[in-house]
């Protein structure tokens, strides 16, 4: 039964009758509403119809007569007979005609009543008095007597002390001077119109029933022909192919002809089985060309490192500065470079790039850009215009529409002057004599490879004497924790700070430390490089001369 109850089939189907059911109770409902009505309407109508008529039959100018001889005259008779036969004819309950107490029409009296005769109910004798049976009918008695209304209704669907449901209809009996001296009323059983609405209820559950049976039957037939049939095709092979891992002599496109969403299941499992055996009898040479890639990427990984700079101290001989940078890439290649060399014997240029991506596209972009970079430099040009230019070369022949950013910079040695160009890279820290390290945000031009005809605006600064330059990728201050917390560049800075006067060396492994103890056992996300550079002066220079 748990195995029914969980079945695509049994869902289905539950879920259909339940949307079914909701539909026809409120079909059923609208539709007992609007016979209801119709059957009160016609109920109604007839009855006010036969009140009309027995209200000709009484001289309501005699009424005081009919009272002092007590129904004793022969006009009084006449009348009542003609009720009488009329109640008799029509089929209606009571026909009779009462007087209110007008003080507060808390009781009538009767002056006339007559019975069908077809019924087990009595007539009320002439005179006899009862009291009002609630408010409902002191209003309406009221509003006769006053003149506010020609004919009122009273329903009673569920019945009320002698009598089972039905309807009153009531027309008051007006004098010729146009007082109303007393009240007519039509009383009618509701019995065939309960009988009428009972019967419809039971064809409607009988209907509801009968659409249940045929869904129930006509859906489970369907659904086990295109669903339940090819599913547990489709589970058995599977089955069999995961325990033998050997193909099927037919496949289940032979089996399962439905060009629905199961027919693209069972395509996609015999695709599937396909590829997997494929993938099978030729995992010995898969494995041989991973293998194959795992080296060419050692090797790859080694031919970038011999492209950067790594021989420190780089320039021995010059004692004006002192230099450190350092790669760590997140895959066996990165995109992130540096780079420095000597543009003259008085201009030192610094690089620090990252490429958009990474791996060997990015590896590949990043020795072309670096190669680019260094041509424009050596010819002597400023920082923006060895950046336009680059940009230009870039944009030449970018069909993979990848970009870099770079920060550049070219150190006049023997005055300190610090001149460069900021392409959408990082904020680059610097740190004076005698003070801290801190942020510098200078003027950020578009990325190169971005877009054709950009112009950089470059900067100069003054560099003194003890002076330290501190570039780096966003590597360092996007370093993710086990947490998803970044770095930061704010904790980068506190960092430096905590060591200020330590070596270019130091200072980055100063960060690396810090960076690997918050970041601990998570994946590294992307590249990490810097690049720090202490600037010394001439006084370094002459103080070795000597």
């Amino acid at each position: 039964m748990a195995r029914l109850r969980e079945s695509i089939i049994f869902k289905s189907i539950a879920g259909i009758v339940l949307i079914l059911s909701i539909f026809c109770m409120i079909v059923s409902w609208i539709g007992f509403e609007g016979f209801t009505d119709s059957l009160l309407s016609l109920y109604s109508d007839g009855a006010f119809r036969t009140a009309q008529t027995a209200a000709r039959y009484v001289d309501a100018d005699r009424i005081n007569e009919f009272l002092e001889t007590k129904g004793s005259t022969e006009e009084y008779q006449t009348a009542w007979e003609n009720m009488d036969r009329l109640c008799n004819d029509t089929g209606v309950t009571f026909i009779y005609v009462i007087q209110p107490d007008l003080t507060d029409f808390g009781h009538i009296s009767f002056l006339f009543s007559t019975i069908n005769h077809e019924t087990d109910y009595s007539e009320y004798a002439f005179g006899y008095t009862k009291d009002t049976t609630n408010e409902d009918y002191r209003e309406k008695y009221k509003r006769l007597y006053n003149g506010l209304s020609d004919r009122e209704l009273v329903i009673r669907d569920k019945g009320y002390i002698e009598t089972q449901a039905h309807i009153t209809a009531m027309v008051p009996l007006k004098a010729s001077d146009g007082q109303t001296r007393a009240i007519l009323c039509v009383q009618r059983q509701m019995d065939a119109m309960t009988q009428a609405r009972r019967a419809y209820i039971h064809k409607v559950i009988l209907v509801l029933l009968l659409l249940a049976v045929v869904v129930i039957i006509g859906q489970g037939i369907y659904l086990y022909r295109m669903l339940l049939k090819p599913v547990k095709q489709i589970t058995e092979e599977t089955a069999r192919f995961a325990r033998e891992n050997v193909k099927t002599g037919k496949k289940l496109t032979k089996m399962i002809k439905n060009r629905d969403e199961v027919g693209q299941l069972a395509g996609s499992i015999d695709e599937m089985e396909e590829q997997i055996h494929h993938y099978v009898e030729n995992l010995t040479t898969i494995t041989a060309e991973k293998e194959r890639i795992s080296t060419e990427l050692s090797l790859a990984t080694h031919i970038q490192a011999d492209m950067l700079p790594h021989d420190f101290p780089p320039f021995p001989d010059r004692t004006e500065f002192e230099l450190f940078a350092s790669m760590d890439p997140a895959k066996e290649v990165g995109g992130d470079f540096y780079d420095f060399f000597l543009v003259d014997d008085d201009h030192l240029c610094m690089v620090m790039a990252d490429v958009s991506g990474k791996g060997v596209p990015a590896a590949l972009f990043m020795m072309a850009a670096k190669i680019i970079l260094f041509n424009n430099a050596l010819l002597g040009k400023s920082p923006a215009a060895i950046l336009a230019d680059t940009n230009a070369a870039i944009c030449s022949n970018n069909r993979e529409e990848m970009f870099v950013t770079v920060w550049l910079g070219i150190l006049e040695i023997s005055t300190g002057k610090l001149t460069a160009a900021n392409a959408g890279h990082e904020y680059p820290v610097i740190c004076k004599p005698d003070g801290s390290f801190e942020l510098f945000k200078d003027k950020h031009g578009f990325v190169i490879g971005g877009m054709d005809g950009v112009r950089y605006k470059e900067y100069e600064l003054q560099l003194e004497p003890g002076s330290k330059l501190f570039v780096y990728t966003d590597g360092v201050p996007e370093a993710t924790n086990a947490e998803n917390q970044l770095f930061g560049t704010q904790r980068m800075i506190d960092t430096l700070n905590q060591d200020r006067n330590a070596v270019p060396e130091q200072v980055l492994k100063n960060v690396r430390e810090a960076v690997d103890g918050f970041v601990k056992d998570a994946e590294q996300f992307d590249d990490l490089t810097m690049l720090c550079m202490e600037y010394r002066g001439e006084e370094a220079k002459d103080e070795k001369e000597l």
